[in-house]
Formats: structure tokens, C-alpha cells, sequence
């Protein structure tokens, strides 16, 4: 039955095309639902897609080669969605907005520091049922001239990666996907905006506001508060040192009182 309804699926005319794209931690999952009415996935076929981001990220595949355009031809003709939601499908924001002319894309941004604490918490967890970092990861955050500072030891420890790696990797997609789409076709929401943004996202998709709904997924009941351990100081001068046009750009110029947000130590 299944796989009836999704031949009956691939037999119905595409609605819309819009791609969900963002830093893993920053809503996408919630997005996916809002558009739960729509044939939207959310990081369908990941291990394919994130094996070829990685080559284009090292630099073994440009991302307007036949071999990147034909992946992205094959991803849309088999699953046919109208909504395709992934955070890795920045890397190929570029080749996804010039082949398809008609789609349009979110991204989803939020603030770096309750990002950053998120990304500790989802990876302590990881560690602790033995999951391993891929090379999408390590090719997105592991920067070879990245240390550990005294102040974040307890990271180290931890076997995490130096602030300074996650912010270089935060940054460098949100800016990838911004210079890659044209302003025209995409929509930047913050991530604490989400809940508020289905008026606005049906009228950028196109679609009736009645068909985007509101949810919120992925919460964290039980945090460690790691990040708590690391002199919020420290984590600011990071945060300016790599983050800040992107911040700036969408939270102002007082966007560094965000560091609020920040676990504080128990």
C-alpha cells in the first residue's frame, strides 16, 4: 500500500518546489511538517546526498559538474517532492537554483549561540550510543588549523570539536546558500521565528495559508549543559570572530546579547 500511494504520488503534477535548507539544529524537521500536506521528506536519501555534498566540499567534485546535475536530476525525478527538506542540500543551493528556475528555497538560520549549545547536546548524545562522525561532518566543521583553547579543555575532553570549527562551519553554509539563490526565490527565517512564519511561508510557497500549519519538533527534555563549562566570554569572541556578518545581518547590531541564551554552569 505504501508503495501504491507513492506511485499515485509521482502521477500527480508537482504543486510547488521548494527546498528547506538550513544548519543541521535549525528547525528543519519542524519545517517538514508545516508542509506535512505536501509530498515533503525530510533528509530523504541522506547517506547518497551527503556522500556527494562531501566531494564538492573537499573539492574532489565542482558542484556544477554533470555528475552533481545528474544526482540532483535523479533525486528529483525518483521522489517527486514538492517540499524537500535537508540541511545538507545547502552545498547545492547553487546547482538546484540554476537548474530548476521555478523552485524557491527557505533557509533556515538560528542565532549561533543556542545553536551552538544544541549541536553540543546532539553530539554528546551521539557519543554515547557510539555513533561516529561521517565525512560530510568532518568535511563541513573539522578545519585543519582549528585548536582547542584552554577555555573550552572541557570540550577536548569531551572528544568534541573546537568552537571555532562549529562557527567556521555555521557560517560558511548560511553564506553559501545566501550568495547562491536569488534574493527573488528565497526567504531567510530565523529559527525562533518559525512558529509565527506559516502565514509567510504559504504566501512564499505559493500555496493557501490553511495547508502550512505550525509545530515545533526535536526538543531536548534532558540537556547536559557542557556548554556551560566554557567562559561565555570566550564563546562571544568566537561568535565575533566568525559568526558576526551573518549575525549582524539578521539580529542586528546588538546581536552578540544573544550570548544570553548560553547554558550558564551548574
Amino acid at each position: 500500500m505504501v508503495r501504491l500511494g507513492r506511485i499515485r504520488g509521482h502521477l500527480r503534477p508537482r504543486r510547488l518546489r521548494l527546498y528547506g535548507l538550513g544548519n543541521g539544529k535549525s528547525g528543519t524537521t519542524s519545517l517538514t511538517q508545516m508542509f506535512g500536506a505536501y509530498r515533503a521528506a525530510h533528509e530523504i536519501n541522506r547517506n547518497r546526498v551527503r556522500a556527494v555534498g562531501t566531494k564538492i566540499l573537499t573539492g574532489e567534485l565542482d558542484a556544477h559538474s554533470a555528475r552533481v546535475r545528474a544526482e540532483l536530476r535523479r533525486r528529483s525525478v525518483r521522489y517527486h517532492l514538492e517540499v524537500d527538506v535537508a540541511g545538507h542540500l545547502a552545498v547545492f543551493a547553487d546547482p538546484l537554483a540554476r537548474m530548476y528556475p521555478d523552485a524557491r528555497f527557505v533557509l533556515l538560520v538560528r542565532d549561533c549561540f543556542s545553536w551552538l549549545d544544541s549541536v553540543v547536546e546532539q553530539q554528546v548524545r551521539s557519543l554515547r550510543v557510539g555513533l561516529v562522525r561521517d565525512s560530510y561532518y568532518r568535511a563541513k566543521y573539522q578545519w585543519d588549523d582549528d585548536s582547542f583553547a584552554p577555555e573550552e579543555a572541557t570540550l577536548r575532553d569531551a572528544d568534541l570539536l573546537p568552537i571555532a570549527s562549529w562557527y567556521r562551519g555555521w557560517a560558511a553554509m548560511n553564506q553559501r546558500v545566501v550568495d547562491a539563490v536569488p534574493a527573488d526565490r528565497l526567504l531567510v527565517v530565523r529559527t525562533e521565528d518559525l512558529d509565527r512564519s506559516a502565514p509567510m511561508l504559504a504566501r512564499f510557497a505559493g500555496v493557501p495559508e490553511s495547508t502550512v500549519r505550525t509545530v515545533h519538533a526535536n526538543r531536548n527534555p534532558s540537556p547536559t549543559g557542557l556548554l556551560g563549562t566554557v567562559p561565555a566570554s570566550f564563546i562571544v569572541e568566537q561568535a565575533r570572530e566568525h559568526c558576526a556578518p551573518v549575525m549582524e545581518r539578521y539580529w542586528g547590531g546588538e546581536w552578540s546579547e544573544l550570548s544570553s541564551r548560553l547554558p550558564t554552569r551548574r
